[in-house]
């Protein structure tokens, strides 16, 4: 869990009041929230940037995305590789999802429905193109965390959840 020390619970109290200080001290500089926004913004920016580079205007994909998916991506399973089922309805799902899921990340609004779907995307993505796993751990990496952590205090989730105490 975020923001809790590493040495909690540890049975040597000499080494846990020296690093468990130290560890403190440390935590305390980097709070959770600053932690859980960073993951937040690092995941949406490459998905944002691929995401509008499909575009040529308001719901209107380039050549450059259609020939990707029409001609260029296959899926790389067992007895494969294998092409995109409907590749112009698959690019314009895609398309729609690397823009609109990183906007609820940066926002912290749905974040861990966002990074779920960001997540599986990265699994396409890998299938994809095996040879990027490399930067695709990474993203699976940041979409796991914000799964697990959530969106933090620095969110419209945490706003939207927080209950109003009566007469405020």
């Amino acid at each position: 869990m975020l923001g809790r020390n590493f040495l909690d619970g540890h049975e040597n109290g000499k080494k846990r009041s020296l690093l468990g200080r130290t560890d403190g001290m440390i935590a305390a500089f980097v709070p959770a929230s600053l932690a859980q926004l960073a993951l937040r913004l690092a995941l949406a920016v490459p998905f944002w940037r691929s995401g509008m580079g499909k575009w040529d205007g308001f719901l209107e994909l380039n050549d450059v995305a259609l020939l990707l998916f029409t001609s260029e991506f296959q899926l790389h399973l067992p007895g494969g590789p294998y092409p995109f089922p409907a590749p112009a309805v698959t690019a314009f799902i895609v398309a729609c999802a690397e823009v609109l899921l990183p906007i609820f990340l940066v926002l912290g609004l749905a974040t861990r429905l966002a990074a779920l779907g960001l997540l599986a995307m990265t699994i396409v993505i890998q299938f994809t193109i095996p040879d990027g796993w490399p930067i695709h751990l990474t993203w699976a990496a940041m979409a796991l965390g914000v799964i697990a952590a959530g969106a933090g205090r620095l969110s419209l989730d945490h706003w939207l959840m927080t209950p109003v105490a009566p007469g405020k």
